[in-house]
């Protein structure tokens, strides 16, 4: 449970550090603009070589962040610890030797009031309260080594302007500890959330299980053993049409019984794994209906979302079969980046969210039920543009 609740809310926190990273990126990019207007505005013009290659330099580096946060290679920069520190040492250096080049420069000095906000997009509070009390040692020596400004604002003023920055980097400290108790607590809602759903599978799992044990052992077993006796009888009374009538039921009735068993728990999920079971559930759904059904399976080993993917696929061929009044229809299976992918596609009369959302409304929760236990293992269902038919992408990722 300590194992779990660990790696999950690394992966919270990788998500928040992902998209903190991101929006600091873009606020950075504004952060420059701000610069170029305060050098423009309310610094001396000999001022400005100086300034202009610092801020060419802080540009780059915010392109940079930039680059990295949006790229599409960026899972290493969400595991990173350091990169994120970096970019925000490099924002304090820069904003506190921008104000060190101004001289009287109030309005550099306001931009220095951007990191706070930059920080508070921190998602470790260790990290952000060390960071900002180097930023307020940089805000304290920007105003004290600058003599015009202390001349002209005096000193009660500029204990004000410290008192205030100082506030705004506690606002941006208890900000970061709102957002690393959220995370906490996503954390541990996701994990609450895996085990109701191991628990409601295990219980789903073994419920079914008696079903179709029951089926199997007793009206199965007696269709058999009258067809057996009816096999006898019509030894006896050869051409008698009754008898070939209630042979060909029977025979059609414990088909319907056999399938019945495998759709509620196919031992064949258990004895060779999920890519045998989806293929005979394929075969046999193309015998029944006449569609013609093809598979491409690429699934060697078995995992614990097994039998989640199999219940997906088991209620879309039963929609593709019920439903689409298709012809074609194409089963892909396969694991990529250690997630199980499965595609559905059919050349029928189209199915969407829309569809989904109007058929639960009428009381049909199949394939809606199953599209939330999808969600609960963090997957993805999700329905492709295709110029005919439906195409529904599945992907869950695998249990270590």
């Amino acid at each position: 449970m300590a194992d779990t609740s660990d790696a999950e809310l690394r992966r919270v926190r990788r998500i928040h550090q992902l998209r903190s990273y991101r929006i600091a990126s873009v606020v950075r990019i504004g952060v420059v603009g701000l610069m170029v207007a305060a050098m423009i505005i309310g610094t001396a013009r000999f001022e400005w070589p100086r300034q202009g290659i610092l801020i060419v330099a802080y540009s780059f580096v915010a392109l940079c962040a930039v680059a990295l946060a949006f790229s599409p290679f960026h899972q290493w920069v969400a595991l990173g610890r350091l990169e994120p520190v970096a970019f925000t040492v490099i924002d304090v250096i820069a904003l506190t030797v921008f104000q060190l080049l101004s001289t009287d420069g109030v309005y550099p000095l306001l931009i220095m009031t951007m990191l706070p906000i930059l920080l508070g997009l921190d998602v470790s509070s260790r990290r952000a309260a060390v960071v900002l009390i180097f930023s307020m040692a940089g805000f304290a020596i920007a105003v004290l080594q600058d003599p015009e400004m202390l001349r002209s604002i005096g000193i009660f003023e500029a204990t004000f302007r410290f008192a205030l920055y100082g506030f705004l980097c506690a606002t941006a400290y208890t900000a970061v500890r709102i957002a690393e108790r959220h995370t906490r607590s996503v954390a541990g809602l996701s994990v609450l959330r895996e085990e109701l759903l191991a628990q409601t599978m295990t219980a789903q799992d073994v419920l079914q299980r008696r079903i179709s044990e029951a089926i199997h052992d007793g009206p199965l077993q007696d269709i058999l053993a009258v067809r057996q006796e009816l096999v006898e009888l019509e030894t006896m009374l050869p051409g008698d049409e009754r008898v070939e009538r209630a042979l060909a039921g029977l025979q059609a009735a414990s088909q319907s019984l056999r399938q019945a068993t495998f759709e509620l728990h196919p031992a064949v999920l258990e004895q060779v794994g999920l890519g045998a079971a989806v293929h005979q559930l394929a075969s046999d759904a193309a015998d029944r209906s006449g569609i013609e059904i093809s598979t491409d399976i690429d699934y060697p080993d078995r995992n614990e979302i097994d039998p989640i993917v199999f219940g997906v696929v088991r209620e879309l061929v039963s929609n593709v079969v019920q439903h689409s009044q298709a012809r074609r229809a194409s089963i892909t299976l396969g694991v990529t980046d250690n997630r199980c992918v499965l595609h559905v596609v059919d050349d029928g009369v189209g199915f969407n969210t829309e569809t989904m959302a109007r058929r639960l409304g009428e009381g049909h929760i199949g394939l809606a039920s199953h599209r939330a236990r999808i969600d609960a293992a963090r997957g993805v269902f999700v329905f492709l543009d295709t110029p005919v038919g439906t195409h529904i992408c599945v992907e869950v990722p695998l249990k270590s």
